[in-house]
């Protein structure tokens, strides 16, 4: 009887641990002996007007010659992904960023960023359809797509607004006011690199060059083009966003 009694606890035993072993291992944790596979990527932006750095209510010489200030730049980042050394795009599914210029909120961070090297990062500026007109109470408080948080969001007719552009032409005296939305406007994003991202960490460091929304590849105008713009697909739309396709440059993509 003592025999049976103490094989049976022995199988209990070995049942327990069996199932330990099971449990689920969080993304770049450890457990049972398993090497973490992730770790964070931390990115900055800064910002600029042609050669010089971006303060708000600074005037800057943009466009057609157009004197201006800026109290309000703001935008949503989404779309993440980097490129293999052998040309495959690892995803960063539902990982967003709000960029606020003119609040010194420039920087932000990706988790779970799988360790290799990679040669590119790609991201965009806007959302996809699917997420630009779902429902912003999904989010928490402090997530970039929240509502309360961003102050970028239209209803859910509209989606939310991809980048606000406010502030004032100095020459004109008057104020300026676009708010560039629309899922079709959803401009994407390839920054080439070469870095190799491991268990330490990465940070990347990018410029965002506000003159280049005014300059190219269409000259802008405060007295041609017009100040303000609250609509997905009118000429001012239509212009700044096609401009925006090379403000973004690469600064540096370097292990911590």
């Amino acid at each position: 009887m003592k025999k049976i009694i103490y094989l049976t606890l022995g199988l209990l035993i070995i049942g327990f641990t069996s199932c330990q072993d099971d449990e689920p291992i969080e993304p770049g944790k450890k457990n049972s002996g398993t090497e973490a596979s992730s770790a964070s990527m931390d990115f900055t932006i800064n910002h600029t007007v042609g050669e010089q750095d971006f303060l708000p209510g600074t005037q800057y010489i943009i466009g057609d010659n157009d004197k201006a200030t800026f109290s309000r730049y703001a935008y949503l980042l989404g779309s993440f992904y980097l490129t293999t050394q052998e040309g495959t795009e690892v995803v960063l599914d539902s990982q967003y960023a709000l960029i606020e210029a003119h609040n010194e909120m420039t920087t932000f961070t990706l988790t779970d960023v799988p360790f290799g090297t990679y040669t590119s990062l790609g991201f965009s500026v806007g959302l996809d359809s699917e997420t630009n007109h779902g429902n912003p109470n999904q989010y928490g408080n402090n997530h970039p797509l929240n509502s309360n948080n961003n102050s970028l969001h239209w209803g859910w007719t509209g989606g939310y607004i991809f980048t606000a552009i406010e502030g004032k032409d100095m020459g004109g005296n008057e104020s300026i006011s676009f708010h560039l939305a629309g899922a079709q406007n959803k401009t994407d994003f390839v920054l080439d690199t070469e870095f190799t991202h491991g268990e330490v960490g990465s940070e990347v460091i990018i410029e965002y060059n506000i003159a280049e929304m005014f300059t190219a590849p269409s000259t802008y105008s405060f007295a041609i083009d017009g100040h303000t713009t609250h609509s997905v697909s009118d000429p001012v739309t239509t212009k700044l966003f096609g401009n925006m396709v090379d403000v973004f440059s690469l600064t540096s993509a370097t292990s911590k």
